[in-house]
């Protein structure tokens, strides 16, 4: 009976664990998808100018909510482990506190930009709200509560969807997303809240209740710092390459431009979803030093990608010569470009998961950082000799060097990994 009982609840729980990964994945599919499709709709109603200065308004957005949320929700991820529930709940108050000073900091610094300090203080309050959700969303994996995730991620990417899609059609240009992110962030925050709970919520908030220890401020502090260098590498390699098209060519490029970075972007896309799946698989087989089965894992999840680039590279370009105007006549030649990067950065997104796994994450953010930072500077400078098409070529050649550090890394700690485990 006891053997029956033990069989039934293992069950259960790969049942419960099966059912958390497809509400994760329908999830995360819904918000990568929503805001793609709602992006190329919006580049057939607005000029490519508008466009544009769209595509810029979200590349500083990005980099506000990097700096501001300072990685609540991965230290979080660690910290609701790890920390007593007491020392738990005095981290997360102190590291909002600090998200809540970077905020102030960096609208101090916006309000001297006299001609774009009204969206770039509506940028930080939406980032500063939105730090609070997304802390949220942290605890409900770390509770394994996935429904009330799943309900507070679509809540935020369907409300911007709308109103983006509201703001559109009244005539705000460049300008929709901006309003509808503010309203998008204060509707989830309400949802989320709720679904949190006000008095677990204002208790987190309660800032007065705040262990003010100078040592447990900086460790926080420092904490949350070791995971910046990655991130602003990713926003480098992602965001950054746009506001240099601006700087260097203009608005109208960067519409062109940013139209099959759109299409380009459905590859990181399926990467992230991939992983979803491929990450409990290939962590067991890591955990069992598994070479076969991991080889297996990550080569089927490369060949899978590799196919479909082909399929969005085809399936974009028809879609750009049918559905838009003629002013968006580059975005063709620059998709064809992009695909190659886009692919290769794809690739270091399914191989970063065995680094991870492995306790190289520092190792990660190092070259990443170094290695897009210096992308991001020889674009910068050169960016008028090399126009867009040079442009992407650094930065598939900036690529192509990450993904083979990872590789020869991954090789080198496996061979280290499966040694320790023969003996």
């Amino acid at each position: 009976m006891h053997i029956i009982f033990k069989v039934i609840s293992i069950e259960v729980f790969y049942a419960n664990m099966l059912g958390n990964l497809i509400k994760y994945a329908f999830s995360e599919g819904v918000a990568k998808l929503a805001p793609f499709f709602t992006t190329l709709y919006v580049a057939k109603f607005i000029s490519v100018e508008s466009f544009g200065k769209y595509s810029l308004v979200i590349v500083a957005y990005e980099l506000f909510f990097i700096l501001i949320s300072f990685n609540i929700q991965a230290t979080t991820r660690i910290d609701y482990f790890k920390l007593t529930r007491a020392s738990f709940l005095n981290s997360k108050r102190q590291h909002l506190i600090i998200c809540f000073f970077l905020a102030i900091f960096i609208s101090i610094l916006s309000s001297a930009s006299n001609e774009y300090a009204y969206i770039l203080i509506l940028l930080v309050f939406s980032s500063l709200t939105r730090c609070i959700s997304v802390f949220q969303l942290a605890v409900y994996q770390c509770e394994k509560s996935a429904s009330k995730y799943v309900i507070s991620n679509l809540t935020f990417t369907i409300s911007l969807s709308v109103f983006t899609l509201i703001f559109v059609n009244t005539g705000c240009e460049y300008l929709s997303w901006l309003y509808g992110l503010l309203l998008a962030s204060l509707f989830q925050l309400v949802v989320s809240s709720t679904l949190f709970g006000y008095v677990r919520t204002v208790l987190f908030l309660s800032f007065n209740r705040v262990d003010f220890n100078l040592d447990s401020f900086k460790s926080t502090f420092v904490i949350a710092l070791l995971f910046l260098p990655q991130a602003l590498g990713w926003w480098l390699k992602l965001g950054a390459d746009r506001w240099v098209i601006e700087q260097g060519l203009g608005a109208s490029i960067l519409g062109e431009y940013s139209l099959a970075f759109q299409f380009a972007s459905v590859l990181l896309i399926a990467a992230t979803v991939i992983n979803l799946v491929l990450v409990p698989e290939l962590n067991v087989s890591l955990k069992n030093c598994n070479i076969k089965r991991i080889k297996i894992l990550i080569s089927s999840a490369i060949l899978f990608l590799v196919l479909l680039s082909f399929i969005v590279n085809y399936a974009g370009v028809e879609v750009i010569r049918k559905v838009y105007d003629f002013e968006y006549k580059n975005s063709i030649q620059y998709l064809e470009f992009l695909i190659f990067p886009f692919l290769v950065q794809s690739f270091v997104l399914i191989f970063s998961n065995l680094l991870y796994y492995l306790g190289k994450g520092a190792f990660m953010a190092k070259i990443i950082l170094v290695t897009f930072t210096l992308q991001i500077a020889i674009n910068y400078f050169f960016v008028e000799y090399f126009h867009v098409s040079g442009m992407i070529l650094v930065s598939l050649f900036a690529n192509v060097i990450v993904f083979m550090l990872i590789v020869v890394k991954s090789i080198i700690e496996l061979k280290r990994e499966l040694k320790s485990y023969l003996i």
